[in-house]
Parts: C-alpha cells; sequence; structure tokens
C-alpha cells in the first residue's frame, strides 16, 4: 500500500496504513484508549521527523522494522500472558485431581460470573476459565483465588486462599479483609532455564513484600513458590527458605509428584 508514496510525509495521507504507522510509532494498543486521533498524529509526525527522514530513500524500510520490532513485543508480551494461563491450568488440573482421589466436593468461580457452579471432577476443560475454587476440610471452608489484586499488597497475587465460603467471596470483596487471608503464592510457568533466576527474583521480593505488608497490619501468612524451571542455585535458596520457615512450601511444577504434595498441603490449610 506505500509502494505508491515517494517521500516520509505522503504516509499520512493513506488512511489504510495509519493503524501500520500508529504502531511502527510505538503506541500500544491500550495506550490509544487515552489518546485522540491529533494525539496519534503527532505521535506519526515524530516518526517521520526523527526516524523515517533520517533514513532517507530506505524510510518505508524503516517503518516496516519499526512496525515488527514493536508487534513482536506485542507477541512477547502475549506469549508470557499465556504461558502464565497454562501454568495456572496445570496447578488447577492437579488440584482437582488431589481432590477426587481425597473425595473432596469443589465448586468452581468461572471468569467474569457471579454464580458459584458445584464441580464434577469427571468433566472436560474444567481447568480453563477459572477465577475462584471453594472447598471444605477439616478446619473449615476454603476459597482460592487466582491472580487477584490484593489491597494489602497493592498488587497482584497469582495463588490466594482465604477461609470462607461462598458467601464470604462477596463478588471478590474477600480480599480486602486481611483476617480471612491464609496463604499467598507466586506461580512462574516459563520453562527457560535462562529466566529462572530472574523469575525467582521478582517473585522472592513479590513474597517478601507480601509477608511483611500483613505483618505490618498485625497478620501472619504462609507464602509458597512454584515454578516450571528451578536452576540449581534457586533451588538452594528456596530450600534453605524452607527450612528456616520462610517459604511455607514449594513445588517444581514439571515434577508430578511435587505439585501433588503441594496440592494436598494446599487443601488441607
Amino acid at each position: 500500500m506505500a509502494n505508491s508514496v515517494h517521500s516520509p510525509e505522503e504516509l499520512l495521507l493513506l488512511p489504510n496504513i495509519r493503524p501500520f504507522l500508529i504502531t511502527a510509532s510505538g503506541l500500544s494498543e491500550k495506550s490509544l484508549k487515552y489518546l485522540t486521533e491529533d494525539d496519534q498524529t503527532i505521535a506519526i509526525q515524530e516518526l517521520i521527523e526523527k526516524f523515517l527522514k533520517p533514513a532517507g530513500k530506505s524510510f518505508l524500510d524503516e517503518a516496516i522494522y519499526r512496525y515488527l520490532l514493536i508487534k513482536g513485543d506485542a507477541v512477547g508480551g502475549i506469549m508470557r500472558n499465556r504461558i502464565g494461563v497454562l501454568a495456572e491450568e496445570q496447578l488447577i488440573r492437579a488440584l482437582y485431581a488431589s481432590m477426587s482421589v481425597r473425595g473432596t466436593e469443589c465448586d468452581r468461580l468461572p471468569l467474569h460470573c457471579r454464580k458459584w457452579q458445584h464441580l464434577r471432577l469427571n468433566m472436560v476443560g474444567i481447568e480453563s476459565n477459572v477465577k475462584a475454587l471453594h472447598w471444605k476440610n477439616k478446619n473449615g471452608s476454603r476459597i482460592l483465588i487466582l491472580n487477584a489484586n490484593i489491597p494489602t499488597v497493592e498488587k497482584n497475587v497469582d495463588i490466594c486462599l482465604f477461609q470462607g465460603g461462598p458467601d464470604r467471596y462477596e463478588d471478590g470483596k474477600i480480599v480486602r479483609h486481611e483476617e480471612y487471608a491464609l496463604m499467598f503464592g507466586e506461580l512462574k510457568g516459563g520453562i527457560d532455564p535462562a529466566g529462572a533466576d530472574e523469575h525467582w527474583k521478582t517473585a522472592n521480593s513479590a513474597l517478601n513484600r507480601i509477608r511483611n505488608s500483613f505483618q505490618r497490619n498485625g497478620y501472619i501468612v504462609k507464602t509458597s513458590f512454584i515454578g516450571a524451571a528451578i536452576a540449581l542455585a534457586m533451588a538452594k535458596e528456596i530450600y534453605s527458605q524452607l527450612q528456616d520457615g520462610t517459604l511455607s512450601n514449594a513445588a517444581n511444577l514439571t515434577k508430578n509428584d511435587q505439585l501433588i504434595e503441594y496440592c494436598n498441603w494446599l487443601i488441607d490449610l
């Protein structure tokens, strides 16, 4: 579509390629919700002045490479999100398996839904589209919420366990009640060994923040870590934290025996 133009300024005269130019200028789809058409035009003009004009006759190649660079980064973000979802589904499948063996009944709250569903553990695909689970153990009712924003921490937490049943959930408002909090965990599904240490550093920092935030308010909560890639150095650090009680539990997502042991511990809390 752009082959007909002879200068970077002419690109602004082609409405069909405007979305590509907006991306090439570095604006994400999320940012467009907050920017007017004039704001977007200014961004394109800056792209033209600072990058396309200096490229001379190769201005079209420059625009295409910048578009691909931004799109590639967006795909990376999408894949990281998908990896997180797959890790959640693997954890939920393991929880269902443990509950099935133990004869524990469970209720499921799907995403974007306010009605709890009693779970038949032999159903297909029930590990996807899950916001929360409810079950009972000898200590009472338990609610597990996945990927919830916890006000005390002011951050999203992957695994959140609370005391109480569906009546206490209150459309997610249970997260505001520190007195019901039992355990918070970080779940890292990436399997690249090269990034394992970084995943652990991020998770460890988040878990420290959780413990400190609740402790400042007079509450002690348990913490846990599940990772798909665990390098030797981080394994030693995790084991040390398990020994001194800093971490309450940890598991390798790819080791089925560890994952099942973690799920049994979670169900009994």
